[in-house]
């Protein structure tokens, strides 16, 4: 692997040059995960700030490395670049929110009707395998688990379906998705429903490309319904609001 020149290394220095790693593809690839996986499982809220020294001291990497980590984050619709503020976790709002569903159902409807066509039984024995684990880890009340299952059987029949650009795609919208769900779900929803991820199964079972486009719209429909997507008053009248019963 070619060295770094010592120039760039004086100018750009690791917030912690003890830990400091090899800077490569794969510690870019590494950091983009394990900061990507933060956001969507919700450890990092919508609107916190990602501070630049603090993540290159986290990782032990160079300012440089963190910044075309965010920047590509940002391009992914997980993160704003805010001129002289910094970067922040993207803050879907409501109108935003829509759109994500709306565009999930036109491309997911479109991915399992091509599946439901083509699926093998090893294929659907891969999908059955992820229902698995969804059912273990709501057995196990471990929601950040399920919410991260969810998400990868999603992506699992995008990918089946073999359209790479159109599996991209959903792989963004997932994302934004668990933004828009750390930010509007309602009190004790479950947005994704394990019994509805059978439901799609079994349409591809009878290898019915309507029915499987017919189950996952309703399902993509149920998922919006659990999210609080009212129109949000700007102000809050409190006299009103607590005005003591009579």
């Amino acid at each position: 692997m070619p060295s770094v020149p010592k120039t760039a290394e004086s100018a750009d220095k690791p917030s912690r040059p003890t830990a400091a790693r090899k800077r490569s593809g794969q510690t870019d690839e590494r950091i983009h995960g394990e900061i990507y996986a933060a956001i969507i499982n919700h450890q990092i809220r919508p609107a916190m700030p990602l501070q630049e020294d603090a993540l290159a001291t986290a990782f032990g990497v160079s300012r440089t490395i963190i910044r075309k980590v965010l920047q590509r984050l940002a391009h992914e619709k997980l993160v704003d670049l805010i001129p002289n503020k910094g970067a922040f976790v993207a803050k879907p709002s409501i109108d935003e929110a829509r759109q994500v569903f709306e565009a999930r159902r036109g491309v997911e409807c479109i991915l399992v009707a091509k599946l439901a066509a083509t699926v093998t039984d090893d294929e659907i024995d891969r999908l059955a395998s992820l229902l698995a684990e969804e059912a273990d880890a709501l057995a196990r009340n471990d929601r950040k688990r399920r919410l991260q299952l969810s998400g990868d059987f999603h992506l699992e029949l995008a990918t089946l379906a073999g359209n790479a650009v159109m599996r991209a795609f959903v792989q963004e919208l997932v994302s934004r998705t668990s933004l828009i769900i750390a930010l509007y779900e309602s009190p004790g929803a479950v947005p994704c429903s394990q019994s509805e991820h059978s439901d799609i199964i079994d349409a591809l079972k009878r290898r019915d490309p309507k029915a499987a486009a017919r189950v996952m719209e309703h399902h993509l429909r149920h998922i919006e319904a659990q999210i609080d997507l009212a129109d949000q008053p700007s102000r809050v009248d409190f006299s009103t609001l607590f005005k003591p019963v009579t």
